[in-house]
């Protein structure tokens, strides 16, 4: 249980390279096996930020550079309708939350990751943060038995909407989303 396919870069390769699991994913994210290509992807970031780069340069590292994961389940290709298994997880992508400011002290990325963890009503898998560094992932356990990943997705959209003010990205409504895997040495996982 809570298997999914993991693809190596770029993101034109739609076939995956093998089935893992949370714990997997989470020693590549915190060990530094794709700290070069983030802290690339950062600094490109910053370039943008100064003009010297555009948006598209920095999409188009991202998509040749980082190896990705569909966190919702096992395909045979990354297609809703190539699923073999449900993992009986979903990713939630909140992007842009530098400024995002909670009832606590910390506010950003990390109060943000904060809440989520310490949120007892969500059965939080994985957090970590996206490669850009100015976003989150947040990987939570459902039971697909008692919806579909759709419906899944919009009941917590609209719990983390209602509660923290923050919208995850809708493309995570799609049970074949990709999502990039970055270096983050703070990535926590719940067991």
């Amino acid at each position: 249980m809570n298997c999914f396919s993991f693809y190596l870069a770029p993101i034109s390769n739609v076939k995956p390279h093998r089935t893992v699991g949370v714990e997997q994913v989470y020693n590549a994210i915190r060990g530094d096996y794709y700290r070069a290509a983030t802290e690339e992807l950062r600094r490109l970031r910053r370039r943008m930020d100064e003009g010297h780069a555009t948006r598209r340069d920095v999409q188009r590292f991202k998509a040749q550079h980082f190896d990705y994961a569909t966190f919702s389940g096992v395909f045979t290709r990354r297609a809703e309708s190539a699923l073999v298994s449900h993992s009986a997880l979903i990713c939630f992508d909140f992007d842009h939350i530098d400024s995002w400011r909670g009832r606590g002290a910390q506010a950003g990325v990390y109060g943000l990751r904060h809440a989520l963890m310490h949120d007892t009503a969500v059965d939080t898998a994985l957090i970590f943060r996206s490669p850009g560094g100015d976003g989150l992932k947040w990987v939570v356990r459902i039971d697909p038995l008692q919806g579909t990943h759709a419906e899944w997705f919009d009941s917590l959209a609209f719990y983390v909407s209602r509660n923290y003010g923050v919208a995850p990205d809708p493309s995570g409504r799609d049970i074949s989303r990709a999502c990039y895997l970055p270096w983050d040495p703070d990535a926590v996982m719940m067991l």
